[in-house]
């Protein structure tokens, strides 16, 4: 930018040397002060709330975060910026909006957002040991939530019972109006069951209505590593987020029941990684432990999920 911009000012300083046109000097005053556009809270905010309703969440969590730091008592933007966080699969960093007992919480309607925004970051990140109930204590403030729709299609799909997943997921189709995520969410129950084909159609579909939002792509690269389309789905991107898509699918086959294929994904992203893939490494450990013994491999690498 600095080349272009000396560039154009030789060459507009050639032209006038030779046509000996005389320039008249303007003086800057040093003294003036420059003074930037005040950043307007109100009109960012509404910024913030189209971008997320148009399903760019990256964009609008950072309309949100402008504000909170403008105001950092402007609940709805807390609010705003915690549910972009959910939406894009940063459940830490919604955890840590939502259960903020430093802030200065209101005690009015504004309370039963709060505690479905800490249910919902608090599933996600394993602060409830009964998913269920937490849920449940959701729907008792709001049937209409198609977030805890989808988090109870997923606690479904976990337990293999794939029509009760999908009632909540159509569920939260028809009440909700941002259908990326619980279309994402279809494409990893139908990745579960095996339907590869479809999951990555859903996953497409996800992708189309919120291009910006990372882990639909990386589902998207996991489906197609499933159906045996490696050197495709690690294509154009860089090699830490693609060991991170095959340590998750590795987790989906053993998932599955696929034992060998989830060894040879783990080993496959420890060794494209470009540092020590420590989830990979301790998920093949567990996995060579002695047959017989009841294991769940550590972690995901990223959020595969969203509300």
């Amino acid at each position: 930018m600095i080349r272009s911009l000396v560039i154009c000012g030789l060459s507009i300083s050639l032209i006038g040397c030779a046509n000996m046109v005389e320039v008249t000097p303007v003086y800057y005053d040093s003294t003036e002060e420059i003074k930037s556009d005040p950043f307007d809270p109100d009109g960012g905010f509404t910024l913030a709330e189209t971008l997320f309703r148009s399903e760019r969440y990256a964009d609008a969590l950072v309309e949100f975060v402008k504000v909170m730091e403008h105001d950092p008592s402007r609940v709805e933007a807390r609010f705003g910026a915690g549910e972009s966080f959910l939406a894009l699969g940063k459940y830490h960093a919604a955890a840590k909006i939502y259960w903020d007992d430093e802030f200065n919480w209101p005690d009015d309607e504004a309370g039963d957002t709060l505690q479905i925004g800490r249910i919902l970051s608090g599933i996600y990140t394993d602060r409830f040991e009964n998913q269920a109930s937490a849920i449940h204590d959701g729907m008792v403030l709001s049937t209409n939530d198609a977030r805890l729709w989808n988090a109870k299609g997923q606690w479904h799909d976990r337990r293999a019972e794939w029509m009760d997943a999908l009632v909540c997921y159509v569920t939260a189709m028809d009440i909700g109006e941002r259908h990326s995520g619980t279309i994402n969410n279809m494409g990893m129950s139908l990745m579960l069951q095996g339907r590869y084909e479809e999951a990555l159609g859903k996953f497409s579909q996800a992708k189309y209505l919120s291009p910006k939002t990372e882990i639909y792509d990386n589902n998207l690269r996991m489906s197609q590593i499933m159906m045996g389309e490696l050197r495709s789905a690690l294509s154009d991107i860089d090699e830490s987020r693609g060991a991170d898509i095959l340590n998750d699918a590795g987790f989906v086959a053993y998932q599955r029941g696929q034992i060998k294929q989830a060894s040879k994904l783990y080993q496959k992203a420890i060794e494209i990684s470009p540092v020590h893939h420590v989830k990979a490494q301790a998920n093949l450990d567990l996995l060579r432990q002695e047959a017989g013994l009841d294991l769940k491999p550590a972690a995901r690498s990223e959020a595969t999920r969203t509300p």
